[in-house]
């Protein structure tokens, strides 16, 4: 922890007199939000390897709030080989692009972290709620103990139990790993064993949730389960998720963020720079075999633009080769289709490369018949899922960048808010709700927190965006 503020002291000291002598980047930044800003930059261009990252955590631990507590638990492993069977169907056309390994996995559970109101007892079953919470570090990094702020503050403004999990991590549990050990869980939730001191969770008394890559990877466990005919929770909450892999949309390659988000202009966000690892070496000699087997094999059709297939020699993601960025489980934006999914809040930064894939997918979410992809379809006409999803809400939160939740400034205070209201409305109205039904919201919140409708002309770029799942030409070289 020392060290870690020790190092960037000098960047502290040159933010400072930058703050006061030039101003911030963002004029309603007040110091601590540019000093959180560029320490989250000069995280990612630290050098260290794969192994370092993963077993980091926050340099200052949270302490668990005095009204709650946390249960350290495991979910068994049968659990896991049952969510395996349903995945294997699920990824069946795409195998050629996938990792076998992700199938043996080198633990025999999965730990979570549930975190609750201190006093909770489950008296009224009827009425209990729970949030499977998913971390993000784009799928190579991050941990339960990096979510617990954040999982505290939305159990007290939900009122809802909140179980985050340590999926296995990329590039020694490459896709579906993750997606895997997500489905496990919700599976253990609908039925746990009888000594785990709760009662099976209705699929209605559940939310999926997650930031960043643990946004998309819950929204890709709800694709999943539409698509495998699996009860559909409640709703799910994605917190500037990361839903496009291919980083296609104008804001991913947007020069003018590069002082403004904590995420660098970067495929893949590969910034562990010390390729003197094992997990690194690993991952270059699997990910070359299976490319070097998918060119060798142009008969078989990977769903995605050409683009995928150009981008280069090297697999520019720990999660999955370039072939199969465009697979909807890995890239939901770009699913088929994305109607019939439940009730859905998207968040982001207004300033976060990450924000047109949030906007474009609502879009898509809300309407898809308008916004179809044809190079990412394989039957939209006779798909079972053309109309649009239950409920879509967008907000867009001005002059944030990507994590904001973490920095403390009112609209961060009113976007947990506006989730845990969210979670609480959507498991309230789960039982009546008429599935022929479907709305959508779309809000701007200043940075004081105030709560505007979004202005649809400030964002029709992005909602006429024609090169979604396109790989970017000027990432090549990156």
């Amino acid at each position: 922890m020392f060290l870690f503020f020790a190092k960037r002291i000098p960047l502290v000291i040159s933010t400072i007199f930058k703050h006061f002598i030039y101003g911030p980047p963002q004029q309603s930044w007040d110091l601590s939000v540019h000093i959180a800003a560029v320490i989250f930059q000069s995280f990612i261009w630290e050098t260290f390897t794969i192994e370092y990252l993963q077993n980091q955590s926050l340099p200052v631990s949270y302490k668990i709030p005095s009204d709650l507590k946390l249960d350290e638990i495991i979910i068994p492993h049968k659990y896991r080989v049952n969510a395996q069977a349903y995945i294997e169907k699920l990824i069946k056309p795409y195998t050629i692009a996938i990792d076998p390994i992700w199938k043996t996995p080198t633990n025999n559970g999965i730990n979570g972290d549930l975190i609750m109101n201190k006093n909770w007892n489950g008296g009224d079953w009827a009425k209990e709620k729970i949030v499977l919470h998913l971390h993000g570090g784009s799928y190579f990094a991050g941990n339960t103990k990096m979510a617990h702020r954040l999982c505290c503050d939305l159990s007290k403004t939900s009122g809802a139990r909140i179980l985050s999990i340590d999926y296995r991590l990329a590039p020694q549990n490459p896709f579906p790993a993750a997606l895997c050990d997500s489905l496990a869980t919700y599976l253990y939730l609908m039925d746990p064993p009888k000594d785990r001191g709760f009662k099976p969770y209705k699929p209605e008394q559940i939310v999926l949730s997650g930031e960043s890559s643990g946004g998309g990877l819950a929204i890709s466990l709800g694709l999943a389960l539409r698509d495998l005919g699996l009860p559909l929770p409640s709703g799910i909450v994605g917190w500037s998720p990361w839903l496009d892999l291919t980083h296609s949309m104008p804001s991913f390659i947007n020069p003018a963020l590069d002082k403004l988000d904590s995420l660098p202009q970067l495929p893949g966000f590969l910034f562990p720079k010390d390729t003197n690892s094992i997990a690194y070496h690993d991952f270059r000699t699997s990910t070359s075999n299976i490319m070097r087997k998918i060119r060798h094999n142009p008969e078989i059709k990977l769903i995605g633009d050409d683009s995928l297939k150009r981008i280069g020699d090297q697999s520019i993601n720990f999660y999955i080769v370039n072939e199969g960025l465009g697979i909807p489980y890995v890239s939901p934006m770009l699913a088929e289709s994305l109607g019939g999914l439940p009730p859905m809040l998207i968040t982001a930064g207004n300033v976060e490369r990450l924000r047109d894939e949030a906007i474009y997918f609502a879009y898509r979410a809300s309407n898809p018949e308008k916004y179809r992809l044809p190079k990412y379809e394989v039957d939209f006409d006779n798909s079972r899922f053309k109309s649009p999803s239950k409920k879509v809400v967008l907000e867009l939160y001005d002059e944030l960048y990507h994590s904001f939740q973490a920095v403390p400034v009112e609209s961060s205070k009113v976007c947990i808010r506006r989730a845990g209201e969210f979670i609480s409305n959507v498991i309230q109205e789960a039982p009546l709700a008429n599935p022929a039904s479907s709305k959508f919201e779309s809000y701007f919140i200043t940075y004081q927190g105030e709560v505007q409708d979004l202005d649809e002309s400030s964002i029709e770029n992005v909602i006429n965006w024609d090169k979604a799942g396109v790989f970017p030409d000027v990432l090549k070289n990156v």
